[in-house]
């Protein structure tokens, strides 16, 4: 296995965990089966609600929470060796911001902008105004941007064609070297991936554009757990395998973006690129796999993945869980594809 392969000729994002994979350019590509490992469970005390993960050129794996104003440096035995300051949040005494006002940090991804790597996280946009807040954070050191996703959401809903009554809800972004994908989290709208031109995005972000002329948006059904459908919960990018990477958890009814239910379990699955091409509706059960240890269902709640080292057979890298109680809980996992034994 090669150790790296990193790409930002626009973005970079490196990708994490994977079970499926092929490709055809005019219909849905076939999924091909993937042999999935999960180990080293670790539970970090000390950081909150694990929600979204990157790991950059030295190895560091970057780690944001939902209720936290940090990012998190931590180390490959998953202990913190640092943090950064997002912004200037209220904590309590847990170090954590109050639910009623977290700005719900879900997604992250490493961007190339003005040719420089910055850590992009970015609110779920589940709240108006209170969660459609994004930042680029330098990840060589400097001054942190805030940008306003409130036109940019309201965008992406009205594309999605989603009711009044459903919402926008992201939780994982995903980056090949010029595309963007954004995955919104069904609980309180659909399962959706939107599609764009990094360089649309970042033009309309930082107020150059007023239109994403490339968007485009697939839904999605995944798997369900005790009739509950799965709801997308992370995604990045496997660059060797040219797919899309996500996870996928159940709680509850998974029909609430703000109220958290019981842990049912998680899904991981891999997503060819090719296979979103004319497409408007994509069913994504044959491609996803539920997390399982020693041949049991994982009760985790699969929050993002992250890859470590990659080639076109194999993968491997980190996964964290936020269980809704505080705490982040960390994983290794190694994918291997069977032909290549």
């Amino acid at each position: 296995m090669k150790t790296k392969t990193r790409n930002y000729a626009t973005a970079g994002l490196l990708a994490s965990i994977a079970i499926f994979v092929s490709g055809c350019s005019e219909k849905p590509a076939q999924p091909e089966q993937f042999d999935f490992a999960i180990a080293d469970s670790t539970i970090n005390q000390n950081l909150p609600s694990g929600s979204a993960m990157v790991v950059n050129d030295d190895d560091d794996i970057i780690v944001s929470g939902d209720d936290s104003p940090w990012l998190f440096n931590v180390t490959p035995d998953f202990t913190i060796d640092d943090t950064t300051l997002i912004d200037t949040f209220p904590v309590n005494k847990d170090n954590r911001i109050d639910h009623k006002i977290k700005p719900d940090f879900e997604a992250m991804t490493l961007l190339n902008y003005n040719n420089q790597p910055y850590y992009f996280v970015v609110g779920s946009g589940s709240k108006k105004e209170l969660r459609e807040n994004a930042y680029l954070i330098p990840a060589n050191g400097g001054g942190n941007i805030k940008l306003s996703l409130s036109n940019f959401y309201a965008d992406l809903h009205k594309a999605a064609g989603f009711t009044d009554n459903e919402k926008i809800n992201i939780e994982g972004i995903a980056n090949s070297a010029d595309e963007t994908y954004i995955f919104n989290r069904g609980n309180e709208g659909k399962n959706a991936v939107f599609m764009m031109k990094t360089s649309d995005m970042l033009n309309y972000l930082q107020g150059k554009a007023t239109t994403i002329p490339s968007l485009h948006v697939v839904r999605a059904q995944l798997p369900s757990i005790n009739g509950v459908q799965a709801c997308f919960s992370g995604a990045d990018f496997w660059q060797d395998g040219n797919s899309l990477i996500y996870t996928a958890s159940v709680e509850g009814n998974n029909q609430s973006s703000v109220n958290d239910g019981a842990i049912q379990g998680s899904f991981v699955g891999v997503l060819p690129i090719d296979a979103l091409n004319n497409q408007a509706n994509i069913d994504l059960t044959q491609y996803s796999q539920l997390m399982q240890s020693g041949g049991q269902p994982l009760i985790t709640k699969a929050e993002s993945i992250a890859v470590d080292q990659q080639n076109a057979d194999q993968v491997s890298g980190y996964v964290v869980s936020d269980n809704d109680n505080g705490t982040s809980q960390f994983f290794t996992f190694t994918i291997d594809q069977p032909a290549a034994k």
